[in-house]
């Protein structure tokens, strides 16, 4: 008996400027995340293929670049299928994104220009107040400022380890919302007395509290089959 042909949702909303596979990686990686897409499952291309309305070749090398992640496994036969990722994958991610994330918090409270701490002081006003959407982006430039002065290797790391799992696949329910804020305060506190000690552990926290976030986000959607 042959298979059922999938059919995926739609990828409005989520396509960025870049390269055919970049995009087609960013909507796999969104299928996964948001738990459209299992543990074990398999990836149908031809359903991928049919949403974006791209050819097989972008669709392979975002597979590759997604197996390479260790977001999917490949198998020569039998295509590319979702890695069976755990809570302490999730957790671990968060850590090493928190490490690389502390350093570049440390250099800013010692780097950023008085005119540069201000402008972050108003992106966080702006995530207290803002709309989900408003939040979103005001989350974004907040770490966005704060990564500008760190060494070019450190950046692409970060964007490496941003774009493995996306920071904006959840909601801010009311406690992860209260969480970040305080804890984007803290960072802003420590860059502000220009205490890169300080600026570091709070980053670190703050990442680490949204790999557990993260990890109950996706625990809630049903994505671990134990936990449904």
């Amino acid at each position: 008996m042959s298979e059922a042909v999938r059919t995926y949702p739609s990828a409005t909303g989520l396509m960025r400027r870049g390269s055919l596979a970049d995009e087609v990686a960013i909507y796999i990686r969104h299928l996964v995340l948001t738990g459209v897409l299992r543990p074990g499952e398999r990836i149908d291309q031809e359903a991928v293929s049919e949403a974006l309305d791209v050819s097989r070749s972008p669709i392979r090398e975002a597979v590759v670049v997604l197996g390479q992640e260790g977001l999917l496994t490949l198998s020569r036969n039998r295509g590319a299928f979702v890695a069976d990722i755990t809570p302490g994958d999730i957790a671990e991610h968060y850590e090493l994104f928190g490490a690389v994330s502390g350093r570049a918090a440390a250099l800013a409270a010692e780097q950023l220009s008085d005119a540069e701490i201000a402008e972050l002081s108003a992106i966080h006003r702006r995530f207290e107040r803002g709309s989900h959407t408003e939040m979103s982006t005001a989350n974004h430039d907040f770490h966005r400022l704060i990564n500008r002065g760190a060494p070019r290797r450190t950046r692409w790391l970060l964007a490496l380890l941003e774009r493995s799992v996306p920071a904006d696949y959840y909601e801010f329910s009311a406690g992860v919302y209260a969480d970040a804020v305080a804890d984007h305060a803290a960072i802003l506190a420590a860059i502000a007395d220009r205490d890169p000690d300080g600026a570091r552990r709070a980053m670190e926290h703050h990442l680490r509290q949204g790999g557990a976030a993260a990890a109950e986000a996706l625990r809630r959607q049903g994505f671990w089959k134990d936990d449904a």
